[in-house]
C-alpha cells in the first residue's frame, strides 16, 4: 500500500498529511532550538550542550513514534481491522531492510489474515518471519489456529504445549486473549466441544478484550453450535 493512501495528520489520507504527522513536530522543534541556540548568551561549550539535548529530544520523538504505530496496530486487531492492520504494516514493512526489524511486521500481517479467516496466508506471512522471544507467543497463537482450522490439529497441539500453555501472563499485544482463541481453535479440531465451548463462553464476556477479538469468539461459539446441532 502506497504512502499516499495512509492515515496522516488529523485522520486525513495523503502524502501531504503523512508528511506533517511524521515531520511537523521535529521541524517546530528544530526551529524553536535553533532559536534559542541562537539567541541564548552561552559560549561554545553551552551551545554544544544545547544540540545535545536537542539531539536527545529527537531520539524521545521517534520513539514516541514506533510506539504510536505498534500501538495502532494493536488498536486494529482487538477491533478487528483487519485492512488498517495491513495498511500499517506495510507502510513499515517498505521502511525496514533488515530480516529483524521486518519480523515484528510479518506477524501484525498474519494477524490481519487470521482475522480475515485466510489460514493458509497467515502460515505463509508467519513464514517470513523470524521473530524475536518477546514475539514468538504472539505469532504462535497466529499459527495454532491456522494449523487447527486447516485440519492440522496434532500440530497445532504440539506447538500450542511448547508455545502457549503454561507461559506467564503478559499484557502485550492481548497475547493471553488471543493464546485462550487459539486454545480453543485446537479443542474444536481435536473434537473436544466441551473444552471448546468453555473457553469462548469466557471470552465473549471478558471485557479486557476488544470487540473484535469478543466478536470472533462469538462467531467461533456459532459455529460450535452448528456443528453439534
Amino acid at each position: 500500500m502506497t504512502t499516499q493512501a495512509r492515515v496522516g495528520f488529523g485522520g486525513k489520507r495523503g502524502l501531504i498529511w503523512v508528511l506533517v504527522s511524521s515531520w511537523l513536530v521535529p521541524l517546530m522543534m528544530t526551529g524553536a532550538y535553533f532559536v534559542l541556540i541562537m539567541t541564548s548568551e552561552v559560549d561554545a561549550s553551552g551551545a554544544a550542550w544545547e544540540a545535545i539535548a536537542f539531539a536527545f529530544v529527537l531520539i524521545l520523538w521517534f520513539i514516541f513514534r514506533v510506539l504510536t504505530e505498534h500501538a495502532a496496530m494493536g488498536r486494529a486487531v482487538d477491533v478487528g481491522d483487519a485492512e488498517r492492520v495491513i495498511e500499517l504494516a506495510d507502510f513499515q514493512l517498505a521502511r525496514k531492510s533488515s530480516a529483524r526489524g521486518r519480523a515484528p511486521f510479518h506477524v501484525y500481517r498474519a494477524l490481519a489474515f487470521d482475522l480475515r479467516d485466510e489460514w493458509d496466508a497467515a502460515l505463509a506471512e508467519l513464514d517470513k518471519a523470524e521473530p524475536r522471544a518477546s514475539w514468538r507467543a504472539l505469532a504462535a497463537t497466529v499459527r495454532v489456529s491456522a494449523l487447527a482450522e486447516t485440519g492440522r490439529a496434532a500440530e497445532a497441539r504440539k506447538i500450542f504445549d511448547a508455545e502457549l500453555a503454561g507461559r506467564p501472563v503478559t499484557r502485550v499485544m492481548q497475547v493471553d486473549i488471543l493464546a485462550r482463541l487459539a486454545e480453543a481453535r485446537v479443542k474444536l479440531a481435536e473434537g473436544d466441544r466441551a473444552g471448546a465451548e468453555a473457553i469462548v463462553s469466557r471470552l465473549v464476556d471478558d471485557v479486557r478484550a476488544g470487540s473484535g477479538i469478543r466478536a470472533r469468539a462469538k462467531a467461533l461459539a456459532e459455529r460450535i453450535a452448528r456443528i453439534y446441532r
